[in-house]
């Protein structure tokens, strides 16, 4: 075999291909059972009720995001055992965590308050201003909360629990961490753009979707915009779940940024052009050399935080047997 086809780069070009392809098929059955579920009335009464006006307003794009999310998890175990990482021990190389709530609280308030001071003060230059078609404010904080926590939990437990937890038996730390943060910024890219304007929902129309999602890659200062900047979240996700050996502040992190950038687009509009504002802004707080310059001012003030009650080194080798697999 050709020596190319056996390195680790062609099976994860191979693995995101493959995601790809498995959501465009997905989205569309996906959109089709919850528009099903509307009309029967599942989400009439009972515990499902609250999901309903979600439901309702969901397009196939928000279909799509969680699409994606599906094939990482479905196809993970099969890339991770073809590239050689085999599970032993404890399943996600973690401990309990006695100050799980200090940490979920500190990492949502330090991400959620720097990514909007930092809007805020576009809006102060005049970059963006209030939307005055915008709800109240209890039901957008109660909507960008309730995304936040359920993206924090969700994909913390797949990429920094699962994921990283296979990773680090057969990778050192630091080299796991940069191919994790790696992988997360190219899966979290497989998106839709933006206030896009989808067609009747068919079962191609996944496939559409990833014709606009590419068609992204032309955009080259867009592309490594945002692609730098979620490689740098992934690193500081990955480095507060390496230090505290737990997800509660990873998820806290997370779940914080979630939050601020859909609150702060919910709120506001883009007044300037994109052009103008490359590369130090763009069209969300998810694109900008000032919101890489945030995420990495938080993963400094992460570390100092942690440097007493946690001196052990992050990079330091798992303790492979001393993880807590029911505890995160």
């Amino acid at each position: 075999m050709i020596p190319v086809f056996r390195s680790d780069a062609f099976k994860l070009a191979v693995f995101v291909a493959a995601t790809a392809v498995l959501a465009a098929l997905l989205a569309p059955a996906l959109y089709a059972l919850g528009q099903w579920a509307l009309r029967e009335g599942h989400f009439d009464s009972g515990p499902l009720a609250g999901w309903r006006e979600s439901v309702e307003r969901a397009q196939i794009t928000r279909y799509f995001n969680r699409a994606v999310m599906l094939s990482v998890l479905a196809l993970a175990w099969p890339f991770l055992k073809w590239i050689g990482i085999r599970s032993e021990g404890g399943l996600l190389l973690l401990r309990k965590n006695p100050r799980r709530w200090a940490h979920l609280a500190a990492g949502f308030a330090l991400a959620a308050g720097s990514l909007l001071l930092l809007g805020a003060f576009y809006v102060k230059i005049g970059w963006y201003k209030p939307n005055p078609d915008a709800g109240s404010l209890l039901s957008r904080v109660g909507s960008a909360l309730g995304t936040g926590l359920s993206v924090g939990v969700i994909e913390e437990f797949l990429f920094r629990g699962i994921l990283f937890g296979f990773i680090l038996r057969t990778m050192r730390p630091l080299g796991g961490l940069v191919f994790l943060s790696a992988f997360f910024a190219v899966a979290h890219f497989l998106k839709p753009p933006d206030h896009l304007d989808p067609p009747p929902v068919t079962w191609t129309t996944g496939f559409w979707l990833l014709g606009r999602i590419f068609g992204q890659f032309a955009e080259a200062d867009v592309l490594l915009a945002e692609l730098s900047l979620l490689f740098c979240v992934g690193w500081v996700l990955g480095y507060a779940r390496l230090k505290t050996e737990s997800l509660w502040l990873s998820i806290g992190l997370h779940a914080g940024w979630v939050f601020g950038v859909k609150l702060f687009s919910a709120g506001t509009r883009k007044v300037a052009a994109i052009a103008a504002m490359l590369p130090w802004a763009g069209p969300n707080l998810r694109v900008g050399i000032n919101s890489v310059l945030i995420v990495c001012g938080c993963g400094v003030l992460i570390s100092l935080w942690l440097r007493r009650g946690h001196p052990r080194s992050a990079f330091a080798p798992p303790d492979a047997d001393g993880g807590d697999e029911r505890v995160a």
